[in-house]
């Protein structure tokens, strides 16, 4: 009599996945409990005046310098004015304090290239804290 061979059929193997789990659990535990948090704070440059330190004087505001671009001319503080004086003005102002304000008031009927002129002018001479206007 033949025998008979047994067919094993083969299965798809299945890997339990709860002890990698578990592992990967402590390990997360593990790096968090040992971590040691950053202190954000210590990092921070903070730079403190010296308690011998005197205090700082009071600084006096800026003069504000207006120079008025009109259809016929300049005006420089209210009076008429000339692009050379002008310059010799401004050349004296930036040699006290290149950061003096000045104020450019520009008439709606004034030629755009006197205000380029006078941007120009404070530009040369390192004047940078500019402020153009419309003026009526």
């Amino acid at each position: 009599m033949a025998r008979k061979r047994k067919k094993s059929e083969l299965h798809a193997g299945e890997l339990n996945l709860t002890a990698m789990i578990d592992i990967a659990f402590q390990m997360l535990n593990f790096f968090v409990i040992t971590a040691k948090p950053m202190d954000v704070l210590t990092n921070l440059d903070v730079f403190r005046p010296s308690p011998d330190a005197p205090p700082p004087k009071e600084a006096k505001p800026p003069a504000v310098i207006r120079i008025g671009v009109i259809n016929g001319g300049l005006l420089l503080n209210d009076r008429q004015a000339s692009i050379p004086m002008l310059r010799d003005f401004l050349e004296q102002m930036a040699k006290l304090d290149k950061a003096q304000t000045v104020l450019i008031q520009c008439a709606t009927d004034s030629r755009h290239g006197q205000l380029v002129e006078v941007l120009d002018l404070c530009n040369r001479l390192g004047l940078t804290n500019l402020s153009v206007v419309s003026a009526s």
